[in-house]
């Protein structure tokens, strides 16, 4: 396929690049340029429309994108280069075979691969104690995600993703909901999705969808922004008619909260807070964990030097950025981090855990970068207030 393939001609048609003035701000924002890649989001519009015969530049660019969105808060033009990339990534892995550069050996996109045959059984649910109520059947359900994978897969670097998923079925308990846990969950696919192997993306959405219907859920509810990404954005694509609610657990916590219903203990740290790039994009997604963190007492949340909107992505996405300039974006968003004089950082991403979490076992900064770093349902969980000695509050209308 040539780059003058009308395909991508629609596509960049499609996203606006042609609209790109070459004013440069997204070059002077994009995370992976500013630490020495040669990677631009304004050259790769110009190349595409100008020079269309610079393959390998446009191919080669098309993988080293972060698709964290920085460049499109900024962008006076509305250029919808994350979509665009997602777009040309499916469109060169599906004609061209080009998959890019994949961290840890492609491991973890196999797994996601491997969770595509319908008569898989796992044994995915080993995290839930019998503090947790859970049931197999009902309206409400608790998508855990790769958490249980990831703790297995990075043991070595000590993160614990899960404490995430115990975190979040205790609050819904505290809220009298007893989330529904499936068995054969599987992935949904966000990797996939994002390194252009869109068939084995659909078969997991489609599987997953099945799980759901088959245990009566009609809602949804997650943590981790990726997750909630595919299943409200992307399940529908590919499930025609669906009509499964996706919820976040801290919008469901935040309406709690401002209804008067919940209140937390004393939490006594210097906290700041890395903003997610799939959460930091969407209505609320910047603003509601900053609501819910200040609802603890004694907890001082400091900003990074980039937060909110212009926070700086952890340097790594669906597991194919990981180099040495994605280490210099993780270092120097860390140093951004101890600058604060913060004990804690605290992100709702299990990606971004385990991304910083690697950065600062790096052995040549000697513990310069350690942190603790914790999941915000952790957090709210170990503050809340809980008026039962069985973890459950009086049942509170929703």
């Amino acid at each position: 396929m040539k780059l003058g393939d009308p395909r991508v001609k629609q596509l960049v048609q499609e996203n606006a690049l042609a609209l790109c003035i070459e004013c440069g701000k997204c070059s002077a924002s994009c995370p992976r340029m500013l630490t020495g890649k040669e990677y631009s989001p304004r050259i790769l519009a110009h190349k595409l429309i100008a020079e269309p015969d610079s393959e390998t530049y446009i191919e080669n660019s098309v993988w080293e994108c972060l698709t964290c969105g920085l460049c499109e808060e900024r962008c006076p033009s509305g250029v919808e280069i994350s979509q665009f990339i997602l777009q040309m990534r499916t469109l060169l892995a599906g004609t061209k075979g080009l998959k890019g550069y994949r961290s840890h050996d492609g491991a973890l996109h196999s797994w996601m691969r491997l969770m595509t045959a319908p008569g898989l059984k796992q044994n995915r649910l080993g995290w839930v104690g019998p503090e947790l109520r859970v049931a197999r059947t009902g309206k409400v359900a608790f998508f855990s995600g790769c958490a249980p994978y990831f703790d297995v897969f990075f043991t070595q670097i000590g993160v614990d993703t899960l404490a995430a998923a115990r975190a979040a079925v205790r609050l819904l308990n505290f809220l009298d909901i007893v989330p529904v846990l499936l068995e054969n969950e599987r992935c949904c696919g966000h990797d996939l999705l994002w390194t252009g192997d869109r068939e084995n993306f659909e078969a997991l959405c489609r599987l997953n969808y099945q799980e759901f219907r088959a245990a009566g859920v009609e809602e949804v509810v997650v943590t981790c922004p990726e997750c909630y990404q595919v299943l409200a954005r992307f399940l529908p694509e590919v499930v025609p008619g669906s009509e499964l609610k996706v919820t976040l657990l801290t919008d469901l916590l935040l309406r709690e909260v401002s209804k008067g219903g919940v209140s937390f203990r004393p939490f006594v740290r210097r906290a700041t807070y890395q903003d997610p790039c799939r959460l930091g994009r969407i209505p609320g997604g910047v603003e509601t964990p900053r609501a819910l963190l200040g609802s603890i007492p004694g907890l001082e949340l400091k900003e990074m030097r980039n937060s909110g909107r212009s926070a700086v992505c952890c340097g790594n996405n669906a597991f194919i950025n990981c180099d040495a300039y994605s280490k210099r974006v993780q270092v120097e968003r860390l140093q951004e981090a101890k600058a604060t004089r913060a004990d804690l950082l605290v992100t709702a991403c299990p990606k971004c855990m385990i991304h910083l979490t690697c950065a600062m076992r790096d052995p040549y900064r000697h513990g310069r970068l350690s942190l603790e770093v914790r999941d915000l349902a952790t957090i709210l969980a170990d503050s809340i207030e809980w008026s039962r000695g069985d973890n459950a509050a009086e049942a509170v209308s929703r």
